[in-house]
């Protein structure tokens, strides 16, 4: 691990049942410059698909934040929470997950893993 700053990290919170609270993806892979990097146009791809079904399919508001800093997050309310594992907000965000999770095998696999982690945290705190 390099601890370098160029990397694209994938921060996923789950609760102890493994619903997916937030996914926050910050940070740039340094793999190309801007507008011409794979890496990171894969990852805008997978962040914005799971906005545009959560909000189309889910009618959800108000559940992301895209800032000028190079980070996007999305987020579910306690109320979406309490919907369970078998919620659409939780399907579209698995299988977001799943999306980070082989973006990052695939980088790594072709081109080394200093453009992508994807860290999964358990919060004990986060309650349903």
């Amino acid at each position: 691990d390099s601890g370098d700053t160029r990397m694209i990290t994938v921060e996923i919170r789950k609760d102890e049942s493994g619903l997916i609270a937030s996914i926050i993806v910050s940070g740039h892979s340094g793999y190309k410059e801007e507008g011409a990097d794979i890496i990171c146009s894969a990852a805008s791809t997978l962040v914005y698909t799971a906005i545009g079904a959560l909000d189309d399919l889910c009618g959800l508001s108000d559940f992301y934040r895209i800032s000028a800093d190079e980070k996007s997050e999305i987020f579910l309310s306690q109320e979406e929470l309490a919907k369970g594992k078998e919620s659409v907000s939780q399907i579209i965000l698995q299988t977001t997950r799943i999306g980070f999770l082989q973006l990052e095998m695939s980088v790594f696999e072709d081109y080394g893993d200093q453009y992508v982690r994807v860290i999964e945290i358990i919060d004990e705190k986060l309650e349903v």
